[in-house]
């Protein structure tokens, strides 16, 4: 077991000793006022239980002839070693539950095993175990373990089994049972007399007297020693008692002794009580056998007993059956002080208290009894109307009717008058000696009888009808006196006022009129308050319903809830398992509810009479211990350990087991479970198991919790973790290689567009060479062949000038312009046909822009390098040229500047070309407004090249910035070619043109 598993064993354990012992069974019930269960083979259980246990996480354990059992109050188990191994036997004969938790086991033909947890040890007589039957195993008050044996005790060190020493002075051979009493003295039976070893004492003391062959030992609430003699009977070490031979015996929590014998049944003695008192419980009422051996009382105070056919319970029940004669039918109750007068169709009339009736002096047929306003009794039945005087039953009158009639109704308003609803049918009033039938009365059903009738405190009758009518009687006039809803209940069989107005029962639901105003209950609680006949409040104002659902208990601060008032509806629901026989009877008699002048409510149904007194319900403060059983993986089911299994990938069907451990009413334990990781919220259920379809992989936690018959939880519950292995394709490594693949096509796909991408610049840039070429060779043919021509016809023209001449020196000077302007042209058809100066470098050809201008006085200008120089890419190489040369020329011939810097920075991340001048400055946006695009067309260019142009100009004298940027990506000729990228970008890049 786990640490969290272990864990929540000990929270078990701690809520089971904070919610303290269980009440017992009342011993002021008789036996069959207990809620008695019997499981036989036919139901699962094994038969020939020979022994009885009941171990701290609450599993009740079972020795039988063939093997050990445990059984959690709705499955028997029997019990299969963790490791696969066998017990030395399969006949068990003792059990004893030790307060470490262990489970020691004796067998018939000798040997001895312990559970703990899931380790299991084997006794034999190698270790030192007599090879004989074990009767009993017991522990003394050091918490020694002694076993009886047939070949006399034996008891246990720690690690082997020994003989009682000589100094002990155990005097008999055989041991046939022992037992422990409150003081920690041990008791013996040998094979023919009783010893002790006292608590302290060195060695065993023979007690006074002769016995028989005692099967079994135990001790009285006063201390007192009694024995059970298999061939005499039962009664203290030190006196007389029954004549029962008997196979065991218990006293329980009150004191109330009950034992079992080997044929007869189950005996039960009162507390303080004889033989003459004695109870006895057999197979024809119900008893699984009469041959019967261990009993057991549990934590929850459930008396189990094992017979041979199989296991019997005897618990509890809220609500205490009235004995009544045997055949008694159709129950009409009535309040007589403490106790109840019940009326049948078929027996005299009764008086009875919980476990007691007398049958009183009228013979008649009562269906129908109501008390008047001066508290006088009345009954009718077919012969007649009775009123009761003393202890005496006067007869007042017939009934109106000469043929023989039910009474289905009766009431008694403050003027005297007795009302009766008859079954002939007909409504008929009885006042001042004389019957007066009322019919054909406005406000009333033709030709129905009342189901049921009540007078309220102002002196109204109100009527129940057949299919949902009511009607009162008020001042002489029958009305219904109130709006709002329609009356939704059918039938009407009940009617009740309290402080809130009148309650209103039907086959159909349940209503009521408050201020004028009705109102059903509301549709979700309907199904519950259906068949109600019977409405009664206890002393503190709760309303107490008999229906067809069993009674209901609904406290006075929940009433407004059950009409969609505030809060979820609440209320307490007893039935069958609570001692309910049958159901609420839903014609005749009505009502079906009473309460005494002690404050117990009586109920009767269609099999029998109840009661309940409210003050004396008990309720069980046990929280149950929960633990996961089982799992099955498709089918298989799987060993689980340490508080987790792992499953294997795909698992379709998860289904996993769980029981809790509250053995009185396990029909009523609750269950919530979740499957952390799975499910979002907790899942409510009465189920003991839970199942997943195709949770998927992944980490699982499955919690569960319980609570008991009484709504107390176990909060701590039980736990265990679950693994499912993933599907290869939800590993990471298939994730991974699925980024991967996706990562590579979408690369792929990255350099496919970059190819397309670069076609259409390659087949730009071709169109734009092809464009300048076009240019130059114009340029060529016209422009600068033209101006060639022109400088040899000016030659030719000056030599005919003397050398003198002023002419011939405006000739020549024109001439120098010419060939300057040709050059200059040379140069442009150079650059268009793509003979750049970029095999200079980019610092040297900028400063050779100095020679291109025809300036006597030029500004110095000064180079500036930072960072280590790299190639440019030759679109990069031209457009920073070209606007470096641009901006030179400006700060020439338009700034009047005295210095010029250019500063080249090379960085990893960016290509700088900085041009600044002392000169007179400008402002940019005037430049453009006056039709001046030489910075425009910079800016276009640094855009070609993937750059950004920043011009910064100040106040006069200040000078002009002018700054490109371009990224290195941009602007960078690569170093090296890796594969496909440089592979493409190779093809990218346009090649110089000749």
């Amino acid at each position: 077991m786990s640490n969290l598993r272990a864990l929540a064993l000990l929270t078990c354990w701690c809520l089971l000793m904070v919610g303290g012992p269980a009440a017992a069974l009342d011993p002021s019930r008789s036996v069959a006022q207990f809620h008695h269960t019997a499981w036989t083979v036919n139901e699962g259980a094994p038969g020939q239980v020979t022994a009885l246990a009941q171990t701290p996480d609450g599993y009740l354990w079972l020795g039988t002839e063939i093997g050990l059992y445990r059984f959690d109050g709705a499955r028997f188990t029997r019990f299969m070693a963790p490791d696969g191994s066998a017990f030395p036997a399969t006949s068990v004969s003792t059990l004893h539950a030790s307060a470490d938790g262990a489970l020691w086991v004796g067998f018939r033909y000798g040997g001895i095993s312990v559970i703990k947890g899931p380790r299991l040890r084997h006794f034999s007589a190698a270790d030192g175990l007599p090879t004989s039957t074990v009767y009993r195993i017991a522990e003394d008050a050091e918490g020694r373990l002694w076993a009886a044996t047939f070949t006399g005790p034996a008891f246990f060190d720690g690690q082997h089994w020994a003989r009682p020493t000589p100094a002990m002075a155990y005097p008999g051979h055989q041991a046939r049972t022992l037992f422990t009493d409150r003081q920690g003295s041990l008791w013996i039976a040998t094979e023919d007399a009783i010893v002790v070893l006292r608590r302290g004492a060195k060695a065993f003391a023979t007690v006074p007297g002769r016995v028989g062959r005692v099967s079994q030992i135990t001790q009285s609430p006063d201390g007192a020693i009694w024995i059970a003699e298999a061939d005499g009977g039962i009664r203290p070490l030190q006196g007389e008692g029954a004549p029962a031979p008997s196979a065991g015996l218990l006293f329980d929590r009150d004191g109330v002794l009950w034992a079992t014998t080997l044929g007869s049944g189950l005996l039960r003695y009162p507390a303080g009580g004889t033989a003459e008192r004695m109870e006895r419980f057999q197979r024809a009422d119900g008893l699984s056998s009469d041959y019967l051996q261990p009993l057991l009382e549990d934590r929850e105070g459930n008396l189990w007993v094992g017979s041979s056919r199989g296991l019997d319970r005897f618990r509890h029940a809220n609500l205490a059956v009235v004995p009544m004669p045997e055949g008694a039918q159709d129950f009409s109750i009535a309040a007589d002080g403490a106790h109840l007068l019940v009326g049948t169709r078929n027996q005299p009339l009764q008086r009875v208290a919980t476990a007691a009736r007398q049958p009183l002096g009228l013979a008649s047929t009562i269906t129908a009894m109501q008390r008047d306003s001066r508290g006088t009794l009345w009954l009718a039945g077919h012969e007649g109307l009775w009123r009761k005087v003393g202890e005496q039953f006067h007869k007042v009158t017939a009934l109106p009717v000469a043929a023989r009639s039910g009474v289905q109704a009766m009431a008694i308003t403050s003027d005297g008058a007795v009302w009766l609803s008859l079954n002939t049918p007909g409504l008929h009033r009885f006042h001042q000696g004389r019957w007066t039938q009322v019919s054909g009365r406005d406000g009333l059903p033709a030709g129905d009888s009342p189901l049921v009738m009540h007078v309220d405190a102002s002196d109204r009758l109100w009527l129940g009808f057949a299919r949902g009518v009511v009607a009162v009687l008020a001042n002489g006039q029958f009305s219904t006196p109130w709006t709002g809803e329609p009356l939704r209940v059918g039938n009407v069989t009940a009617l009740h006022e309290d402080g809130g107005g009148m309650w209103i029962g039907g086959e159909r639901g349940l209503a009521r009129v408050h201020g004028g105003q009705l109102r059903n209950v509301m549709p979700a609680v309907r199904e519950d308050f259906r068949g109600i006949s019977g409405i009664v409040a206890d002393a503190t104002g709760d309303l107490w319903f008999n229906g067809a659902r069993g009674v209901l208990h609904v406290r006075q601060a929940d009433v407004p809830a059950l009409f969609d008032g505030p809060g979820a509806p609440r209320y307490e629901k007893y039935d069958a398992l609570d001692g309910l026989p049958g159901v609420a009877a839903q014609f005749r008699p009505l009502p079906t509810a009473a309460r005494s002048q002690d404050g117990r409510l009586w109920f009767a149904t269609t099999s029998g009479v109840v009661s309940v007194h409210p003050r004396q319900i008990r309720r069980n403060t046990i929280a149950p211990p929960v633990e996961i059983l089982s799992v099955e993986a498709d089918g298989a089911s799987l060993p689980f350990s340490s508080g987790g299994i792992a499953l294997p990938a795909d698992t379709r069907n998860l289904r996993i087991g769980f029981t809790a451990l509250s053995l009185s009413m396990p029909e009523r334990v609750r269950f919530r479970y979740r499957l952390q990781g799975f499910d979002g919220d907790w899942i409510e259920t009465s189920e003991r198991s839970a199942i997943y379809n195709a949770p998927g992989s992944g980490h699982y936690v499955f919690r569960v919790m319980a609570s008991n018959n009484d709504g107390v939880w176990n909060e701590a519950g039980d736990q265990l973790v679950v693994l499912i292995a993933p599907n290869y394709w939800e590993t990471a490594w298939f994730r991974m290689l699925c980024v991967v693949l996706v990562v590579g096509v979408l690369w792929v796909a990255y350099l496919l567009r970059l190819k397309q991408v670069a076609a259409r610049i390659r087949a730009r840039l071709d169109e734009r060479h092809r464009e300048r070429e076009r240019i130059a060779r114009e340029l060529h043919d016209t422009l600068l062949q033209s101006t060639q021509g022109l400088i040899l016809r000016l030659d030719a023209t000056s030599r005919k000038l003397a050398g003198d001449h002023p002419v011939r020196r405006e000739l020549e000077s024109a001439m120098g312009i010419a060939e300057r302007v040709a050059a200059e042209g040379r140069e442009r058809v150079r650059g268009l046909r793509g003979h750049s100066r970029q095999s200079r470098d980019l610092g040297t050809a900028l400063l050779d822009v100095r020679e291109d201008i025809a300036m006597r006085e030029l500004p110095a200008v000064r180079l500036l390098v930072e960072g280590a120089q790299r190639p440019l890419q030759q679109c990069a190489w031209e457009e920073a040229y070209m606007i470096g040369r641009e901006a030179l020329l400006n700060a020439f011939r338009h700034a009047g500047a005295t210095s010029v810097e250019v500063s080249l920075i090379y960085s990893r991340q960016v290509f700088r070309l900085r041009i600044r001048d002392d000169g007179i400055g400008f402002m940019p946006d005037a430049i453009v407004r006056e039709g001046h695009w030489g910075l425009e067309g910079m800016r276009e260019r640094a855009a070609r090249a993937g750059g950004a142009l920043a011009v910064r100009s100040g106040p006069p004298h200040r000078g002009t910035q002018i700054e490109l940027q371009i990224p290195g990506s941009l602007a960078w000729t690569p170093t090296r070619s890796p594969g496909a990228l440089a592979w493409l970008l190779d093809r990218i890049r346009p090649a110089p043109r000749a």
